[in-house]
């Protein structure tokens, strides 16, 4: 039975982490790098953590901007930083024996693939979402200093998602340890094969991004004033974003099982829609805030485009797919924020699977673990892609002459 866990990240998610798990009685340290350290302070000058919401009450986690008192406080820790900022957390866990501990990103957006290249920790996991609804209020605005040092921390808490997706990398986790993990879940877990099978369970790469581009007009002149899901995921919008998801879906199933996302919507907020734009229309957490991007460089594309549909593109390539919607995105995205999402993001190079087939990958990922060293072994640095840094296209016209043919099947 755990009594600690580490969090790592203090935003919206590791905060709302916080607040459910010592609200259940379990004791949290929460860890901000020390470059990214404005709530960690908010939270500190006042003592303790203030939720409203699903969750009310004051709570006095332990904070701090060691990376060795997080992994000294648990051997289980959860990294709830955004996809652009887990580099910088693995530098830190480089630094030191992870080989106890159990390391949980939430969500993954393949987390473990890079992960497993740089730590030995004794697992990797990673889930396809935040299992919270959560919003951070005051915390952005005490570190643009609009809120004077003695404004409280607060977690809005929203909601919670009814199952989550998870899985572990190597998969052999005794039953045990998954009964520990679960406790640090408020909601029960999905276990899925392998880690490539639960980071297609993350629907934000098919709700923003396109959502995103067909609104841009919108975004670029209200500033993101108005009702992203609600006004933005209109009927002919929906119509693409169902094809993106077809896509995924094809993609997944050749790594594992796969859920479409309008069901997963239905079973994760307790709806019984009959389709995305219904979906958009009818959910209450979503329908009813704004949640909109102020600009195009926004998280729902400058994260979601690299760190979700590039990924599973290059899969898909791998596996003998065009995906050709979410191709013409990822390069509409790119043309868009003059950023070569395809070159910089999650591609199969950076996640040290260029060289490996579609068996190999799958073989690793379901690996037990007697026999995911040997796979690891097999292959050399050159398969490790270095860190790339996202910025602007110094050149537009690898984009440019890219064809982009769309087949509606």
């Amino acid at each position: 039975m755990i009594t600690s866990v580490s969090i790592v990240g203090i935003g919206n998610c590791g905060s709302a982490f916080a607040v459910d798990l010592e609200n259940r009685g379990i004791k949290v340290l929460l860890y901000a790098h020390p470059n990214h350290s404005a709530n960690a302070n908010a939270i500190r000058s006042n003592g303790y953590l203030d939720s409203i919401g699903e969750v009310k009450g004051r709570f006095y986690p332990v904070v701090s901007t060691s990376m060795q008192a997080a992994l000294r406080f648990s051997t289980i820790v959860v990294v709830t930083v955004p996809a652009y900022a887990q580099n910088d957390i693995l530098v830190e866990l480089e630094k030191h024996d992870t080989s106890n501990h159990v390391i949980i990103a939430a969500s993954g957006n393949f987390f473990s693939l890079i992960a497993r290249n740089r730590i030995r920790a004794r697992y990797l996991l990673e889930t396809s979402a935040s299992p919270f609804g959560s919003r951070i209020l005051d915390g952005k605005r005490y570190e643009q200093g609009l809120l004077s040092s003695d404004a409280h921390h607060c977690v809005h808490m929203l909601g919670f998602k009814s199952v989550m997706p998870i899985a572990s990398l190597p998969t052999d986790m005794n039953e045990d340890l998954r009964s520990d993990i679960s406790a640090v879940f408020p909601r029960p877990l999905k276990w899925c094969s392998n880690v490539i099978e639960a980071a297609f369970y993350n629907f934000n790469g098919v709700l923003h991004p396109i959502t995103a581009v067909m609104n841009a007009g919108w975004v670029e002149h209200t500033k993101g004033d108005f009702y992203f899901y609600r006004q933005g995921m209109t009927p002919s919008v929906t119509k693409i974003m169902q094809q993106i998801d077809n896509e995924r879906v094809a993609i997944a199933s050749r790594y594992g099982q796969a859920t479409s996302c309008l069901k997963q919507m239905n079973t994760y907020y307790g709806l019984n829609v009959g389709s995305l734009n219904e979906f958009a229309e009818n959910s209450t957490l979503h329908s009813t805030m704004k949640v909109c991007p102020t600009s195009m460089q926004h998280r729902y594309l400058v994260e979601d485009l690299p760190y979700v549909l590039v990924p599973w593109y290059e899969l898909g390539v791998k596996a003998g797919l065009e995906s050709p919607f979410i191709r013409s995105l990822i390069l509409w995205s790119s043309m868009i924020n003059g950023t070569d999402y395809l070159g910089v993001g999650r591609n199969l190079k950076a996640l040290g699977l260029e060289s490996w087939t579609l068996d190999e990958i799958v073989d690793m990922v379901s690996a037990k673990s007697d026999t995911l060293e040997v796979g690891l072994s097999k292959y050399g640095k050159q398969d490790c892609a270095p860190v790339l840094m996202m910025g602007p296209l110094k050149d537009m016209s690898a984009i440019s002459k890219c064809s982009i043919r769309v087949e509606i099947s």
